[in-house]
């Protein structure tokens, strides 16, 4: 089979090898999987740069955290699937490939009228989004929240989220198009911060309060400012930092304020139904509640393209393989 390897790590996407390697066999409690599509993650590129949970002594390896697919052969152990059944999964890597392996449980049936790379695009963003704004940012109907670089794949699922859930939702993007286009999936207010001070235009919408809860992903400077705008009590919980240093451990704040960083990996690997969620993303998107933006495709041949597309942050949503 067709497959992007990493046999060095590196800072740009030319460590990407594509390449002819075994198809893999599935142990008594996995699924192989004949991968239709794969979607494109930041810790996508932190993998490649070695600086995301993994060894050298674990190279060569193949990147890619969710993929979808069919069943192409079953574990001895596995129950409640069937070959030929289309599924998503979300094992952490091996994604950028025509087969991949997956535990039976990180894989959840695609339903009906829910494309192959639609469904691939779910899984990291939708549940990131879902649990960092319930757990750590214990968000509630009628609260105010600020989605950072909301035109992100992250982005985009939790202004939706948020929105479900009862809340009022003010985002930032870099370009007044994003900003459009984020009004349009439902965000209240919408900040370019390259045209405005986002700090100083949200306590301006905000009459000066702030607010309860922000999902923060950018780091650095924008981290800072974030912290800013918290009203007392409110909540900033990150999730990386795609452009600059997050504090470690998160800064003690006054009147009642808490940052927290939430790592999805880790929750995963606590409560064995959490990933079952991705049920409830799937619904909603089959009936067309929720959206989820698809910026480009790329094949699979490609992957070195499409990283680099990804590290450019022109887009609006997520990038996805295709094989």
């Amino acid at each position: 089979m067709k497959a992007i390897r990493i046999h060095q790590f590196g800072p740009t996407e030319e460590v990407l090898q594509y390449e002819e390697v075994p198809t893999p066999v599935p142990g008594p409690q996995e699924l192989l999987v004949k991968v239709e599509a794969a979607s494109l993650n930041r810790a996508d590129l932190s993998l490649r740069r070695g600086t995301y949970r993994v060894d050298p002594k674990d190279l060569p390896l193949i990147p890619g955290r969710e993929f979808a697919g069919k069943i192409a052969a079953l574990g001895s152990e596995v129950k409640g699937f069937a070959v030929g059944q289309r599924v998503v999964a979300h094992p952490t890597k091996g994604g950028y490939a025509e087969y991949a392996v997956t535990k039976a449980m990180w894989a959840r049936p695609v339903p009906e009228g829910v494309d192959l790379v639609t469904a691939a695009a779910i899984p990291t963003v939708f549940l990131t989004a879902w649990f960092a704004l319930q757990e750590d940012g214990r968000i509630k109907s009628g609260d105010q929240v600020l989605i950072q670089a909301g035109g992100s794949g992250v982005g985009t699922a939790a202004i939706q989220i948020a929105k479900h859930l009862g809340a009022r939702v003010f985002t930032t993007a870099g370009s007044e198009e994003k900003c459009r286009r984020l009004l349009e999936l439902g965000a209240d207010g919408a900040i370019n911060y390259s045209a405005k001070d986002f700090c100083q235009e949200l306590l301006r919408l905000t009459a000066g309060r702030g607010v309860d809860v922000v999902l923060e992903m950018v780091g650095g400077e924008v981290y800072t400012k974030s912290l800013e705008v918290l009203a007392p009590g409110g909540r900033l919980v990150s999730i990386g930092g795609a452009a600059g240093p997050i504090p470690d451990p998160p800064p003690v704040l006054t009147e009642g304020r808490k940052a927290t960083r939430f790592s999805i990996t880790n929750y995963l690997n606590g409560p064995p139904e959490a990933f079952n969620q991705l049920d409830f993303f799937m619904d909603l998107v089959r009936q067309k509640k929720f959206r989820v933006m698809v910026d480009r495709t790329f094949p699979l041949a490609e992957a070195r393209a499409a990283q680099r597309y990804l590290e450019g942050r022109d887009h609006f949503g997520k990038i996805v393989l295709t094989m």
